[in-house]
């Protein structure tokens, strides 16, 4: 067997080695075990760049005393030998420690453990160096020869190639879990969601919630609160994402339990907010508009924090705004009473409610849809609550045609029976 063909056995095993394991932590063992064997000395390290770029951290060190700087020590750029390979990207061979001023005795001190020659190299990848990689004292010659630090550079270029497929890999994989759950996350608030669709009573109702992500902060909730009364709630919680999405299913929990003994609009809120500030995360809020209709007393009553203010179409076509009573969001001030106004309802009146996803939609010359085109859209009549909100939809989606949705969008549409018998 001629010594080419037992170098590219050497090599090619070397290689099997390096692409044993896609477990970053595994492959970072893996490289010190095999670059102490390669290059025949006591005590190999891997010290790979901060997320910052601006210190490199013992990952991984062997030996018997080594082990002690796994994730133990932070080397500044320049520091040590270590520091000055990575920041002058060029190899350094150093067979008496003690006389190189570069050499930093802290880690020494702090492991008990004695240097006392050092060849280090820059550990590269496509986009630059991201590490250095050190053999320490040779097992069976006094010193490092300048042959071994080719070799150890060969080495060093294919354990690079090994830590960028592994932390691709574990990029990918924390990727899929956040992927799985985020949808878990939205399935669950989906689910806290109600259908309005088999809805049964006096009322047409249609609902529609898009999150602007995987999940969002936006939600509602429609309750048969007695035979002829019933509560529609239209939320939207700061932020987005996950931390919002728990916020939303807490604060419809909450407003469930409290709906439960009947309060009027304003003792609900009232009553609600309590909770969320004992139980909110700090900076996070709830605006919302809490509607009572009461179909044998013919009276809505309204209470609102912070919320747009709700429309009202009536029969023959006129829109307004509904006398918003005012509040603050909901989870800033524990002592926050809540007003609410009240005023008849009439056959075939509709009520729109929606989130500022849908009032503050942008196209792609960043103009709002606005108050003023969403009242515009529904001031023909609408046959039932579907129609109704489809078409609001379909004019909001052909305003924002080609632009990305930046908000949660939640619109909520109830719609009173054209007989006067029903009411």
């Amino acid at each position: 067997m001629t010594p080419d063909r037992k170098t590219l056995e050497k090599f090619l095993a070397i290689n099997r080695k390096l692409n044993s394991t896609l477990n970053l932590s595994e492959l970072l063992n893996i490289i010190m075990r095999t670059a102490a064997e390669v290059m025949r000395s006591e005590v190999a390290s891997l010290l790979l760049f901060n997320e910052r770029r601006d210190e490199l951290v013992f990952r991984v060190a062997l030996g018997e005393k080594g082990g002690d700087l796994i994730e133990k020590f932070r080397v500044r750029l320049g520091e040590g030998i270590a520091g000055h390979v990575a920041e002058s990207g060029e190899a350094v061979v150093v067979n008496d420690v003690l006389t190189d001023k570069r050499f930093a005795k802290r880690f020494d001190e702090g492991t008990g453990f004695r240097s006392k020659a050092i060849l280090c190299v820059p550990v590269r990848s496509q986009d630059g160096i991201i590490g250095v990689l050190e053999a320490i004292n040779p097992l069976d010659k006094r010193k490092f020869k300048a042959q071994d630090i080719q070799l150890l550079q060969d080495f060093s270029d294919q354990a690079a190639i090994a830590i960028e497929k592994a932390e691709l890999h574990k990029r990918l994989m924390d990727q899929e879990k956040v992927k799985q759950e985020l949808k878990i996350a939205h399935e669950i608030q989906q689910n806290f969601l109600p259908s309005l669709d088999n809805d049964s009573g006096p009322l047409d109702l249609f609902a529609h919630s898009s999150p602007a992500r995987s999940v969002g902060g936006d939600f509602y909730d429609a309750l048969t609160l007695s035979p002829t009364r019933y509560g529609i709630l239209i939320a939207d919680v700061s932020g987005k994402g996950v931390p919002a999405a728990l916020m939303m299913v807490n604060a419809i929990s909450n407003f469930r339990f409290l709906s439960v003994s009947q309060p009027g609009s304003a003792e609900l809120m009232t009553r609600l907010n309590t909770l969320l500030v004992k139980e909110s995360t700090r900076g996070m809020f709830i605006t919302a508009s809490y509607l009572i209709l009461d179909i044998e007393k013919k009276t809505l009553q309204h209470s609102s924090a912070g919320h747009y203010p709700i429309l009202r179409r009536t029969h023959n076509g006129h829109v307004s705004e509904l006398a918003n009573p005012g509040g603050i969001p909901l989870g800033l001030a524990a002592d926050t009473v809540y007003d609410q106004s009240e005023v008849g309802i009439c056959p075939g009146d509709t009520y729109i409610l929606y989130t500022d996803g849908i009032s503050e939609a942008r196209n792609k010359n960043h103009e709002e849809y606005g108050l003023k085109r969403l009242m515009n859209i529904v001031t023909p009549a609408p046959d039932t609550a579907r129609k109704c909100g489809k078409k609001i939809l379909a004019d909001v989606g052909n305003f924002t045609s080609g632009a990305s949705q930046h908000d949660d969008m939640t619109l909520i549409i109830v719609r009173l029976p054209l007989s006067k018998s029903s009411l």
